[in-house]
């Protein structure tokens, strides 16, 4: 490199050393990747079940339809037993049916219950009569958009009880029944004496959603969900400091559009059902958990989708999701002027 300045040399130097480096890491970050998506375990969720005669419970809150409905019979498949949490009596007793139907031996226990309007003493009381219970997991799902009728509104036109409503259900709620719930998750049987580790296991799921980046005419629903996985995150570093609850793993699920009961318009064909949804869930918590990840796109393509958004400029982002949510406001708002 005879009659090139050493400054050129240094920098050429610099950027070969630059590019290496970022070639390696989008390789190891695509590596990690799609081992995280294509590699099927053959024993899901088997840490957070406990010895004995009787499998644990899952708690999954919004449970009697949609995305937690199938949660709960992805984890029925599994071996759990399980709580439905919801408001609506009837709806539950249908879920309770089914999932009776899909796997006979299996207890399924009731809370009803509104995250919108109960109570501390009403939710201290419902967590009291499960507290006999094997229970390992508590799934957060409950959630969606509580306002007064068109769904997709601007903000301004929300009133003082639209604003609480979304809070109380999809933030509020889940608060406060984690609180009450960490005291059960934190029991297990040590096994010789051995630390959390070599012990039985607990697991905290928290649905947030890609709305969390702030969406249009959804601007509380986009907050909560915020609220929902920067609870998650914290939650899950301060559990691991403790030697009480560190045992307790906690994930963030950061869904994108899933077909279900509360999201049946303007959603593409390629979106998955609830059912498929919460199938790679199961499947892919252990490696999330495994690799001390703080959140989960349990979908390929919603973690396709959301990269691709992270890196877009944000007059790009804004533009796309107006357009994205504009979509989505026509649809939902068409149809509810339709059954008016």
């Amino acid at each position: 490199m005879a009659g090139i300045p050493t400054l050129w040399v240094s920098l050429l130097a610099t950027l070969a050393g630059l590019g290496s480096l970022t070639l390696l890491s989008t390789a190891y970050f695509t590596i990690r990747f799609l081992t995280l998506h294509l590699i099927k375990p053959s024993r899901p969720l088997q840490s957070y079940k406990r010895a004995g005669p009787e499998p644990a419970y899952a708690l999954i809150t919004g449970s009697s339809a949609g995305i937690g409905f199938s949660i709960a019979r992805a984890f029925i498949q599994q071996g759990f037993n399980i709580i439905l949490l919801g408001h609506l009596a009837g709806e539950l007793a249908s879920a309770k049916e089914q999932l009776r139907t899909l796997v006979p031996s299996a207890s399924i226990q009731i809370l009803v219950m509104d995250a919108r309007t109960a109570s501390p003493e009403e939710m201290q009381a419902a967590v009291q009569s499960i507290a006999h219970l094997n229970v390992s997991i508590l799934v957060n799902n409950v959630g969606g958009n509580p306002v007064t009728l068109p769904p997709f509104r601007v903000l301004g036109n929300y009133s003082s009880g639209d604003v609480d409503a979304v809070i109380n259900q999809n933030a509020r709620f889940m608060a406060r029944l984690t609180a009450m719930m960490i005291p059960i998750l934190s029991r297990r049987k040590e096994e010789g004496g051995k630390g959390a580790e070599r012990g039985e296991r607990s697991l905290i799921i928290n649905l947030s959603s890609a709305g969390r980046v702030g969406l249009p005419w959804l601007v509380m629903y986009g907050a909560t969900k915020a609220f929902n996985w920067a609870f998650s995150c914290g939650l899950s570093r301060e559990l691991s400091v403790d030697p009480g609850t560190r045992h307790i793993d906690c994930l963030a699920i950061i869904p994108g559009d899933v077909k279900s009961q509360g999201n049946c318009e303007g959603v593409s064909p390629n979106d998955p059902r609830s059912d498929e949804f919460a199938e790679q869930l199961v499947r892919k918590v252990d490696c999330a958990v495994g690799r001390g990840m703080k959140e989960l796109r349990p979908w390929m393509m919603h973690g396709v989708q959301d990269w691709v958004l992270s890196i877009l400029p944000e007059g790009v982002k804004s533009k796309e999701l107006i357009k994205m949510l504009g979509k989505k406001k026509d649809a939902f708002n068409g149809a509810w002027e339709k059954s008016r």
